[in-house]
């Protein structure tokens, strides 16, 4: 056994025992701390532990983490998985999912460290699901990104897949050796005013653009069809799996796929779904359909910490509905609605806003990413 090998291995045992610590006397997840360890141990793990695995990265603004269990399951049914099942997405995550063993690696990676990691783990195939304007203390320009994952695509021999529909991850496969576009027929992008291969201004024909530079959506090599965001990725999920090998056709497209679920509250029953960025927000409106609803906004770090975003969204859809605003930057989108003639009332916190509706209501609630999870987890 070379040196290298007794380095890896010595430096998985540390990493497992701190993990182990850390769950036992800290109460911690020990998701992320083994992998931190094992890279500072081992700079060279993603490389050594993806050696002889089929690897598939999933990135994207929106909805990684639900597509990467959703592949994940799609590839259980073929082999054994290894996966960031807990949306731990940075370079560590992906290293403490690699220290199980499994034929196959399903990881989750966030969109500024997928070069790395594409880089380290040799992957089969890479899904890239969109790109827009996210947490704005980290994220400044799409543009910026979407370059990154162009020169990504340009070094790799992995075969990409993506949803050109989004002019930026277009723009990104271009640089790919090998890869599948799909389109769903086409929808608008927030942020797809200029084209990001030329600069010049994108021709929108309602979702269909095109560019004399030659960028569009009307040459994708599979059309598919999937009314919401989560549909769609399930979709590209499959298309991923079909790629290895894996046939996922008698699968469903599940509520965690669209990031929902179902709570009660004093006799109240709320539908849930996880909002953060302006494009799932954008999402979440449209699928408002009853007169009852919350909007939770929180801004932590995992939320995004800047709310200027609220202003790049429209929430003209809430008008002449009851609408209760609660969370830690209640007042921000109380502010916001205002302007937009949205009439809107504040709540301490979320059962108070629930009591607000009569017993027996059904209630839909857009909730911020903290928030999300911490009333399905409560």
């Amino acid at each position: 056994m070379d040196m290298g090998r007794v380095q890896l291995r010595l430096s998985i045992l540390i990493a497992r025992s701190a993990g182990w610590l850390s769950r036992t006397f800290a109460r911690k997840s020990g998701e992320t701390l083994p992998g931190r360890i094992l890279l500072s141990l081992c700079p060279n793990a993603l490389t050594l532990l993806s050696s002889g695995r089929t690897v598939l990265l999933v990135s994207g603004t929106n909805g990684k983490t639900s597509t990467t269990k959703a592949l994940a399951a799609m590839a259980a049914s073929r082999g054994t998985v290894v996966t960031s099942g807990t949306g731990s997405n940075l370079s560590w995550g992906a290293a403490s999912a690699l220290m199980k063993h499994g034929e196959y690696a399903v990881l989750e990676v966030d969109e500024l460290h997928l070069p790395n990691v594409a880089a380290q783990t040799n992957p089969a195939v890479v899904l890239l699901l969109n790109l827009t304007r996210d947490q704005l203390h980290r994220m400044h320009e799409v543009k910026k990104v979407a370059s990154r994952w162009r020169e990504m695509a340009e070094k790799s021999s992995a075969h990409f897949v993506g949803d050109i529909d989004d002019p930026f991850v277009n723009y990104a496969l271009g640089g790919a050796q090998s890869s599948t576009r799909v389109s769903f027929g086409g929808r608008h992008h927030p942020d797809g005013s200029a084209c990001p291969s030329c600069g010049q201004y994108l021709d929108w024909n309602g979702g269909i653009y095109s560019c004399p530079c030659g960028l569009n959506n009307t040459s994708a090599h599979l059309q598919l069809e999937g009314e919401t965001a989560g549909a769609r990725n399930y979709r590209l999920a499959q298309v991923a799996a079909e790629i290895v090998g894996v046939r996922a056709k008698g699968l469903e497209v599940d509520a965690d796929m669209e990031r929902t679920a179902d709570i009660a509250r004093s006799g109240r029953h709320a539908h849930l779904r996880l909002t953060k960025n302006p494009a799932s927000w954008t999402e979440a409106l449209r699928g408002v359909h009853g007169d009852n609803v919350i909007l939770i906004l929180n801004a932590r770090q995992v939320d995004g910490i800047d709310t200027s975003w609220l202003w790049d969204v429209t929430f003209a859809a809430l008008k002449g509905k009851k609408v209760l605003v609660t969370g830690e930057r209640a007042l921000d989108m109380a502010y916001r609605l205002h302007v937009e003639g949205v009439e809107s009332e504040l709540a301490d916190n979320f059962d108070k806003a629930m009591e607000s509706f009569d017993t027996g209501a059904q209630v839909e609630v857009l909730a911020a990413y903290t928030a999300f999870h911490g009333l399905v987890m409560r």
